[in-house]
């Protein structure tokens, strides 16, 4: 037993490759579908209707990298992201609603030479909150799915710093619901 331990000890603490535990942070750039709603609620309501939307929010993710050989990697990590807002307003109303996203998820990954491509699944909530204001007296609601979806991204990694993009797919388990990430981050 005591040899086996040290034979682990001396693999483990002489590995050659990089993984390890990391942070990233960046922008998630993503569409909630804001001119597709202003237009439902101009068609509606008979009324112009106008409308403010956030394109992009923060971004930070947590992960540990476990590397299978030299040019294989797992990948298991949590994301999370700001709020995406948008902002309706029609003769003396205005609604308002927020989606934030976050979730954990599991990848693949091949690498060589600092560049690595990696291909996985999330299991994901999108969360939701609106309000609307008519005369003055504001009504809220929240709302969250969750679910399903896939994930492909790549980067470079140099030296435990890393840089790169992802795309995250079906977000909350709900079609058509995307982010396309570019962040920074650190590898321990």
């Amino acid at each position: 037993m005591k040899n086996l331990f040290l034979i682990l000890f001396f693999f483990l603490s002489t590995k050659a490759y990089s993984e390890g535990v990391g942070v990233e942070g960046g922008v998630a750039y993503g569409d909630i579908g804001a001119e597709e709603t202003a237009q439902r609620i101009a068609n509606i309501s008979g009324s112009t209707t106008t409308v403010t939307y956030d394109q992009a929010t923060w971004y930070g993710r947590i992960f540990y990298e476990y590397d299978l050989s030299k040019e294989t990697f797992l990948d298991f990590g949590y994301f999370l992201t700001g709020s995406l807002d948008a902002t309706y307003t029609l003769s003396g109303a205005s609604a308002t609603e927020g989606y934030s996203f976050n979730g954990l998820e599991a990848s693949y990954g091949v690498k060589t030479d600092g560049v690595y491509f990696k291909g996985g699944l999330h299991q994901s909530q999108v969360e939701g909150t609106a309000s609307i204001t008519i005369g003055g007296t504001t009504y809220a609601a929240e709302a969250s799915a969750e679910g399903m979806g896939f994930l492909f991204g790549g980067g470079v990694e140099t030296d435990g710093i890393r840089y790169g993009a992802t795309y995250y797919s079906n977000l909350g388990g709900i079609d058509d619901t995307s982010l396309f990430v570019l962040f920074y981050g650190i590898k321990f």
